[in-house]
């Protein structure tokens, strides 16, 4: 083919701005190479596409994309920021995510997509000045800003154009006035596009979720089935009769009814996410956080927080030391401190089949009004009992070395005392969220989303089982939160000391480590 004879006309159709879905999906995928999914998989929700395409050719004033984690809402929300500044000549649009970090991967999207994207026309990186770090500059004089949400960020100059990025992670204060910079500009209307998963039982996603359905601005909702490549023969057979082998086939399955030639939802979908990294999800995350982040049903609330918990399936004997392995002592210092005995079996990683981390407590400890000092005494004389020679690590939580008016710290006394582990005495994370992400990666133990149990507690420990069968979340203004309720009985100490020595030996949580794959940039979406 001479590409000098029909150059011309390549480059009138990349600069005419598309009219309809049909020049929006042509243009899309001849000048970026991205193939966007047209077809809903799950009853009551957007296809990819269908969203995408009413943002581009209707821009509402306010719209919101609910959809599942790694899915590709900050790329599509990049498309559509690039097709506006590229069409629209000084037009101005302000990202703004939860953190810096979540800004800048509409950043990263649009690298992907404009400089390195090419489809059957070419590509679009012309229509680019520079890309920086933290904005991007276009020919026409159009500009992107990339921010974190911040009191200082809502307070710049108007745009047409607003990303909220993981607005469930943005404050509703900060959000409120990010509105105010969004303002009709040029000719062209103001829009403001939200996107995020939603997982908080309360918070900005669940009131922006009502408001939405109450009819005060579209709401899209996606899940992952949605952007799930296609289930092929050999995992499935020419029949189905290797689904029952699956992970995924109770959430594949459940509609098979629905579809007139009787297909599970893997074999409808035409997307880009690996199955095996679903199935990597599946295995490492709870069932209710499968069915938030994944599968976009909502936030899973009730009043005991480990309903999964169950004495048959998670207290067996089968959780005394093992030698061979290393001891983490965790403590949770206080009027009450309690303190739990754990390992932590990697399994196996080279076997045909793979065997998944498992983590036993073995030993626990719960003493009333006892000083920093009897505590740490009777600690390592427990160690020394339980564990004899083997290598111990020794975590508690950060208030620990926080000087205090009537005497010395208890970490220092930990210390004194000889309560030490290998490093010494680490200290459990601390952030905003590190509560109830240790008490998610403990409930992920417990019974991950494909019923695989992985935390094995032994009979001895009664006061921890307890403990687990009552844990309860907070309930305010007639509504279960996400976070624990407190104050609670004494053996809450029990949770919390598990839930922070977790954090130290599981730093990257319970899943898997799986190589990244890289895909061609078609295979995007």
């Amino acid at each position: 083919m001479d590409l000098s004879r029909i150059a011309p006309l390549l480059n009138a159709v990349r600069g005419r701005r598309p009219q309809g879905r049909g020049e929006l999906s042509d243009w899309v995928r001849g000048f970026t190479g991205i193939r966007i999914p047209s077809r809903a998989v799950c009853q009551g929700h957007s296809s990819p596409f269908d969203m995408f395409a009413r943002q581009v050719l209707d821009r509402p004033s306010l719209a919101l994309w609910h959809g599942p984690r790694g899915s590709g809402k900050s790329f599509l929300s990049a498309l559509d920021t690039h097709l506006n500044s590229r069409f629209n000549p000084r037009h101005e649009t302000h990202i703004l995510g939860g953190s810096k970090a979540q800004s800048e991967q509409i950043y990263r999207a649009l690298k992907a997509l404009v400089i390195e994207g090419r489809g059957v026309y070419g590509g679009d990186d012309d229509t680019l000045d520079r890309l920086l770090k933290t904005e991007a500059l276009y020919t026409n004089g159009s500009r992107v800003s990339i921010l974190a949400a911040s009191p200082t960020s809502v307070r710049g100059p108007h745009v047409a154009s607003l990303k909220l990025d993981e607005v469930d992670e943005i404050a509703t204060d900060i959000r409120e006035a990010a509105l105010g910079m969004a303002m009709d500009l040029r000719g062209v209307k103001a829009s403001v596009l939200m996107t995020s998963t939603w997982h908080k039982l309360t918070g900005p996603m669940a009131e922006l979720v009502e408001q939405g359905r109450s009819g005060a601005f579209p709401v899209h909702t996606y899940c992952v089935f949605e952007v799930l490549e296609r289930c092929p023969t050999s995992r499935s057979g020419r029949k189905l009769e290797k689904c029952p082998e699956c992970p995924l086939m109770a959430w594949c399955h459940e509609d098979r009814h629905l579809d007139p030639k009787l297909r599970p939802k893997a074999k409808r979908s035409n997307g880009h996410y690996g199955i095996e990294t679903l199935i990597q999800k599946v295995k490492g995350v709870s069932a209710r956080v499968f069915a938030s982040d994944y599968l976009c049903r909502g936030p899973q609330a009730e009043g005991v927080w480990f309903t999964q918990f169950d004495l048959a399936d998670n207290v067996c004997e089968a959780a005394e030391f093992d030698p061979a392995l290393p001891v983490h002592i965790a403590v949770d210092s206080g009027v009450f401190t309690g303190a739990v005995f754990f390992q932590v079996n990697p399994g196996s990683q080279w076997a045909t089949v793979r065997e998944p981390l498992r983590v036993n407590v073995f030993a626990e400890f719960l003493a009333e009004g006892r000083t920093a000092e009897a505590c740490a005494l009777a600690l390592r004389a427990l160690a020394d009992q339980m564990c004899g020679i083997a290598t111990r690590y020794v975590s508690t939580d950060s208030a620990g070395g926080a000087r205090n008016p009537v005497g010395p710290t208890v970490i220092s006394e930990y210390q004194r005392c000889g309560l030490v582990g290998e490093t010494g005495i680490q200290q459990w994370p601390k952030y905003p969220g590190c509560v109830t992400e240790g008490l998610v990666l403990i409930e992920s133990l417990v019974r991950s989303a494909d019923g695989t149990v992985r935390l094995k507690i032994h009979p001895r420990c009664k006061h921890l089982a307890s403990a687990f069968l009552s844990y309860a979340r907070a309930r305010r203004a007639g509504q279960w939160m996400d976070y624990p309720a407190d104050p609670q009985h004494p053996q809450e100490d029990l949770i919390d000391a598990l839930r922070g020595g977790l954090r130290v030996a599981l730093p990257d949580g319970a899943s898997p480590a799986e190589p990244l794959r890289r895909a061609k940039a078609g295979r995007v979406f």
